[in-house]
């Protein structure tokens, strides 16, 4: 089984168990009453009713969701079509599309039942959009970025997504499930997208082989296919 293989086997398996822990989240969560317990306890730390109070909206959220992801698409899209990594960039383009739509379809589809007496009956709010939106941006710009690039983006990707994730609980509009979820889901869509890209890495010639080949002896000029030689006396 060569490296090629290896690679996109093991992107595969991360990205199904971060599906599984999509799943899990959500079932723990938001389905159980003891998950609805302590994922109110962990919302009420941040203290979301001050910043009701004031109005105020963090810095990270300003930007609307639909800007935030209409602005990184362009963005991964130029720097793509700039390196010529063509495939690299669909793969980018086709995470975003997906998990974007597919989030919002969870979010429809899944139901969250009233089950702690002392928490208000609210709609569905699994998984976080903004969450999920700026997870698959940082994914996305890590597939076109070259290798120098990412070392840079990286570190700075995961202090966006953290920053976007407490701002959405201070504010009130998520808990620590759907945050949590939005970023699970975000990461196995990126899984499964590096594994599309994954190159095939080709032998290179040792050192002392090339040395071999360079000094090996050359046709003589008229005769390609013979040596030099000299008649001995």
């Amino acid at each position: 089984m060569n490296n090629r293989v290896l690679g996109i086997a093991w992107r595969l398996v991360a990205a199904v168990l971060l599906v599984v822990a999509t799943a899990v989240t959500y079932l723990l969560l938001v389905r159980t009453e003891s998950g609805q317990e302590a994922d109110q306890r962990v919302l009420e730390t941040f203290d979301p009713s001050f910043t009701r109070a004031s109005g105020e909206v963090p810095l990270p959220l300003e930007v609307p969701v639909p800007v935030l992801f209409t602005l990184a698409l362009v963005l991964v899209v130029v720097i793509g079509l700039l390196r010529r990594a063509y495939r690299r960039t669909a793969a980018a383009v086709g995470l975003m599309v997906v998990v974007a739509g597919f989030a919002q379809l969870l979010k429809v589809a899944l139901d969250r039942p009233n089950l702690a007496e002392r928490i208000h009956s609210t709609s569905n709010s699994f998984p976080s959009g903004h969450v999920t939106v700026a997870a698959m941006s940082v994914f996305a710009l890590l597939l076109v970025l070259p290798r120098v690039g990412r070392f840079v983006a990286a570190p700075l990707g995961v202090a966006w997504i953290v920053a976007v994730g407490v701002s959405t609980l201070t504010v009130g509009w998520h808990r620590p499930s759907d945050c949590l979820g939005g970023f699970f889901l975000a990461a196995a869509g990126y899984a499964l997208a590096s594994a599309c890209v994954v190159e095939r890495h080709r032998p290179r010639l040792p050192a002392d082989a090339t040395t071999v080949v360079l000094a090996a002896p050359q046709p003589a000029p008229g005769h390609p296919d013979r040596q030099p030689f000299s008649v001995p006396r």
